[in-house]
Formats: structure tokens, C-alpha cells, sequence
């Protein structure tokens, strides 16, 4: 029965085994999607909407679309080696760092950060470039084609390969150009695209939101069917901290003013003025416009959120205004039939010519702030510790150093400066004007190592960073920072000295961190301090099993008068005077006779 039970047993494990091979929960995934695609066909009829599609678009297909999301891929996976690293590819010098780096400003709008960061865009692309695209439309009246340049803005296979996604270049360059840099990614070319949807189909704009975010999760459950979470901290920065606002705007803005213009040119009717305000509403507040936040170094950022909501309500009149306003005058008893003068034509301004000026108004202010921001470049002061050189790359750890991304133009105003300082993995080009806190001094203590990719077109580097720390008891950590390149490892900065509180033997234990490495030393004590009365309680480690390993001072007369020693090794010890210092595990503990304390561990 036994051999039968566990042959059964056997059995179970390896079909459960073959089941969790197999991709049971992606087909599941398909075959209901396809499912319930099946029966809304039944219920509809689809060719009404295919031979929409097709009156517009070229066999029915947003081609500039799929071209644009091409573009984007290549230079994820070519330009900024992503096939090397899916998750992590080279982004420091794509980033719009400067207007006197044009090779940033150029490539920033069409770059990407991370693997999710070039899906959601893609995605994005995907949801509202389709929707412009389509009204943009590949068919238009060829009968005013009178030039060659006017045939191939009429021939519907340029319009769609070659016009559409050429304007769409222009316009993430102008975005980048104009956006809070050092910005990366497509999404103010997202939001232009959105922009310019809303001002023809603003319902249509959210419910494409909506999409996009379906979209997202059918990506996700793909890729990962099944997850794993475990609760654990973390350091993470807040989530708005992430968030180009200003450059999101400006995209927004831009695709208004387009659409704006393509509106007038082609005289369509606008939609409702309900409609409009209620669709750029929601689009805005669901997109996270409201999230105005300062950045004031050192891991702290301060959130605007009532003034932030304040201004999308602005963005919305105004939007909303310049769309759906009159062609008449403003004031029917001042106006010029044919105003020549500027004062005519300020007399016989038109409601809608009014809202050109504010949208127009917003826009330049939205954008304003970017101007002295991006005239920035890269301090040439001396950086902190011995950095590591790289084909003009320096990188180094350092603790509350002023900010080398210097502005042409420093601003300063409630409350709030350019002038910065910053703790963490510093990297500077000043050939690119590059200086940036690549990893905070926060997120480093969290996870304790990371890695950072440098390079450029055709070459790359990773630096490894490694921050190792030791705890005292009641005394602070110390720690030291090391940064290895190709077998090479440079150690620019070590925290002050931490000492234990408890006493052993009439002495406090005191770790300093050094480039080197870890050393240990005694600190006697005043003879009036109560012995033990600052260790906690359960300090007392007699019973564990200690390693003989030792390393012995030679009959020191005092512990305090001793040299410092390099930290034991792991389960290794040494010996001062009277006292052992023993690396359990990690754990540093002080013996002395019949007294044995912990007094640091390894954080």
C-alpha cells in the first residue's frame, strides 16, 4: 500500500508539475477575450466601423502610428542598448540635460528610462496617435493639389508613412525643447496627441484613456499571467516625484494648438462646449496634471496639490474657451469691417481670436520656466572623494554637496531655489553638461548595491556601486562606498566612526569606516560611568558557540592605547588587551571573561 500510495503520490507531483509548465492561464486569458470579442461582433455590425475606418485611413490602418511606435522601439533597443538589458538600458546621455547638448535635446522625446516606462508610452501611442491619426485622415481633396508639394500632401500613402510621423518628430522635439528638463520619454508627444483629439472627440479621448489603461493590464497579465508579493519596506520616492507635469502640459498645449488650427482650416463644426469641458476635465485630472511639485534636494519634495487642481481648472475654461468661441466681434459697435491698423484690429478682435491669445498666453507661461532651467551645464568644481573616469564620464558618492547642474539663470522665489544640495552616486560629463545624482544616498542605504550603465552611441559601461555598513548598538552606523569598473574599485567616501554603547571591560567599541576597510579600536571609559548601564537588555551572549580563530595583540598595556585593528572576517575574531572582539555571522560581540555583548551588527 505504502509503494502504491507513494507511486500515486509521484504521479500527482509530476501532472502538477507539467500543468504549471504549461501557459494555461495565458490560453485561458485569449480564448475568453476572444470570446467575448465574438459575441459583441455577433451583437454589432463591425463592418460599419471597418468601412469607417477605411474612408479615413489606408486600408483601414493608423500606418503613421505603427511607424511611430517602430521608431520608438529602435531606439529603446538600438540606439539605447536595451537588448543587452530589457530593464536596463543606457539613459544618461538621452536626457534633454541642456540646450548646449543637442544630442539630448534630439533624442530625450524618443527615449525611455526603463522597460515600462516605453510600454505605458507605446501603449499610449497606440490609444490616442490612432485617434489623431484618424482625424488627421490619409484622404483629403486632391483637387486643390496644383504643385508637386501639394500632390504629396494629397497622396494618402505619403500622408500616412511619411507626413504624419514627420510631424510627429517636430513635435517631440519642440515638446522636449520646451519641457522642465533633463526630461526623457514620448509622453508629451502622448499628450499632444491627446490634446489634439480632444479638441474634435473629447469623449472619445477618455474613453481611449480608459482603453489605454486595458490595454495595459492584458500587456501585464501576458507577460506575468501569475504574481508573488511579498510585504516587505522598501525606499521609494513619492510617486509624483516621477512625473514630468510641466512637459505633460506642454504636449497637452501643443496638440490643442494643432488641433485648433486644423479645425478652423477644414471649418468643422466643434463639439459641445459640455462636452469639451467635461472630457478635458477628466482626462486632465485622471492624467495627474494637478501634481505641482518642487524638488529641494536630499530625497524631500513638497506636493502643490490644491494650487495644482486650482490651475486645471484654468487649463479647462481656457481650453474649453478658445474651442468653442464665436467668430464675432467683442464689441459689434467698435469693429472695422477690414482692419488694417492695430488698433482696428484690436477693436474688431472676435471671441475666438480672444481665446487664441489666452491659449496662446497659458502656453508661453507654461512654458517659460523651462528656458533657464534647461541654460544649465555641468560644474567643473572638484567632485567629492577620488572618481572613477569613464570616456569623459566621472562618477563618485558624496553627502549633502551643492547640485553641479548649474542654471545660466539661478531663480529663486517662495521659498524655493535652484540652488540645491544632493547626497548620493554623482555622475558628470561636462562635455555633455551632465552632473546628476544618479542614486540618492536613501535609496543606496536601502538596498545596499546597485549598478549604473554610462555610455553613447555604439558603447557602454556598468559601474557597480556597493555601500557596506555596520550598526553599533545604541551608537549610529558608519559605513563606506565603493565604486568598481572593470575589476578597479575606488572607495570615495566612509561615514564618521560609530561607537557602541555598551561597555565592556571599561570600554565602548569603536568601528571607523576607512577606504580601506573597517577598523576596529577601544574607547576607555571614566572610571564613574556605570558599567553595562546603557547595554539593553539581552545583550548577554555566553551561551553562544564562539569561533578559537584569533587575532592577538601582543601584551598591550591598554586597550584605549592600542592601534585600531581591521574589522575580523566573517566567524574570524581579534583580540585587545582583554578583550576579544568576535564576527559572528555579521554580528560583532565584545568578550571579556565571562561577559560576552553584541555591540554592532552588519546593517
Amino acid at each position: 500500500m505504502l509503494s502504491v500510495g507513494g507511486g500515486t503520490l509521484l504521479v500527482a507531483e509530476a501532472v502538477e508539475t507539467t500543468l504549471a509548465a504549461l501557459p494555461l492561464q495565458r490560453l485561458a486569458l485569449a480564448l475568453c477575450m476572444l470570446l467575448s470579442v465574438g459575441i459583441l461582433v455577433q451583437l454589432t455590425h463591425p463592418e460599419r466601423f471597418v468601412s469607417q475606418l477605411k474612408r479615413r485611413l489606408v486600408g483601414g490602418v493608423p500606418w503613421g502610428t505603427l511607424i511611430v511606435c517602430v521608431l520608438l522601439v529602435v531606439v529603446y533597443y538600438g540606439l539605447q542598448d536595451g537588448r543587452a538589458d530589457p530593464n536596463d538600458p543606457i539613459v544618461l546621455p538621452f536626457r534633454a540635460w541642456s540646450y548646449l547638448d543637442p544630442f539630448g535635446m534630439l533624442f530625450a522625446g524618443f527615449s525611455h528610462a526603463g522597460f515600462s516606462h516605453l510600454t505605458g508610452n507605446l501603449l499610449g501611442t497606440l490609444a490616442f496617435g490612432s485617434l489623431a491619426e484618424y482625424w488627421w485622415g490619409h484622404y483629403t481633396d486632391s483637387d486643390r493639389a496644383s504643385s508637386t508639394a501639394q500632390q504629396l500632401w494629397t497622396t494618402p500613402t505619403v500622408r500616412a508613412i511619411v507626413i504624419f510621423p514627420a510631424i510627429t518628430i517636430l513635435i517631440g522635439i519642440v515638446g522636449t525643447m520646451l519641457a522642465l528638463g533633463p526630461v526623457i520619454g514620448f509622453s508629451t508627444v502622448v499628450f499632444a496627441f491627446a490634446g489634439f483629439g480632444l479638441v474634435r472627440y473629447p469623449l472619445v479621448v477618455v474613453l481611449a484613456s480608459v482603453g489605454q489603461g486595458v490595454l495595459s493590464r492584458l500587456l501585464d497579465a501576458a507577460l506575468v499571467p501569475q504574481q508573488i508579493a511579498v510585504a516587505e519596506s522598501s525606499f521609494s520616492t513619492p510617486w509624483f516625484a516621477s512625473i514630468a507635469v510641466q512637459g505633460h502640459a506642454i504636449g497637452l498645449l501643443l496638440g490643442v494648438l494643432v488641433g485648433l488650427a486644423l479645425l478652423w482650416y477644414r471649418n468643422e463644426p466643434h463639439p459641445p462646449a459640455s462636452y469639451l469641458w467635461v472630457g478635458v476635465l477628466l482626462f486632465a485630472v485622471s492624467r495627474s496634471l494637478w501634481a505641482i511639485y518642487w524638488f529641494r534636494g536630499n530625497d524631500v519634495y513638497v506636493l502643490y496639490r490644491a494650487l495644482g487642481l486650482a490651475l486645471v481648472f484654468v487649463l479647462v475654461a481656457i481650453v474649453t474657451y478658445a474651442v468653442v468661441a464665436r467668430d464675432e466681434p467683442m464689441v459689434p459697435t467698435q469693429a472695422t469691417p477690414n482692419p488694417r491698423t492695430i488698433t482696428e484690429q484690436f477693436d474688431s478682435m472676435t471671441y475666438r481670436q480672444f481665446g487664441l491669445i489666452v491659449l496662446l498666453g497659458g502656453a508661453l507661461v507654461v512654458a517659460a520656466p523651462a528656458v533657464p532651467v534647461n541654460l544649465t551645464t555641468a560644474g567643473e568644481a572638484d567632485l567629492p572623494g577620488d572618481p572613477i573616469e569613464i570616456n569623459g564620464y566621472e562618477l563618485t558618492y558624496g553627502e549633502d554637496v551643492p547640485d553641479g547642474q548649474r542654471s545660466v539663470i539661478p531663480l529663486e522665489g517662495f521659498g524655493e531655489t535652484t540652488e540645491l544640495n544632493t547626497s548620493g552616486v554623482i555622475v558628470r560629463n561636462t562635455d555633455r553638461h551632465i552632473w546628476s545624482t544618479e542614486t540618492s544616498a536613501g535609496r543606496l542605504a536601502d538596498s545596499g548595491e546597485t549598478t549604473l550603465r554610462v555610455g553613447g552611441l555604439g558603447w557602454s559601461e556598468t559601474v557597480e556601486i556597493d555601500r557596506e555598513a555596520w550598526s553599533t548598538v545604541g551608537g549610529g552606523s558608519t559605513y563606506r562606498v565603493s565604486l568598481t569598473h572593470n575589476n578597479d574599485t575606488e572607495t570615495p567616501f566612509a561615514a564618521e566612526p560609530a561607537t557602541a554603547d555598551p561597555i565592556v571591560g571599561g570600554h565602548r567599541v569603536s568601528i571607523n569606516a576607512t577606504e580601506e576597510a573597517f577598523f576596529v579600536s577601544l574607547e576607555a571609559v571614566e572610571a564613574d560611568t556605570p558599567a553595562n548601564e546603557t547595554a539593553p537588555s539581552g545583550t548577554n551572549e555566553t551561551n553562544r558557540e564562539i569561533p578559537e580563530t584569533d587575532i592577538v595583540i601582543e601584551e598591550p598595556t591598554d586597550p584605549a592605547d592600542s592601534e585600531p585593528l581591521r574589522l575580523p572576517d566573517r566567524n574570524e575574531s581579534v583580540t585587545i588587551g582583554s578583550i576579544r572582539l568576535v564576527n559572528q555571522d555579521d554580528r560583532l560581540i565584545a568578550i571579556e571573561g565571562s561577559t560576552a555583548l553584541t555591540v554592532a551588527e552588519k546593517a
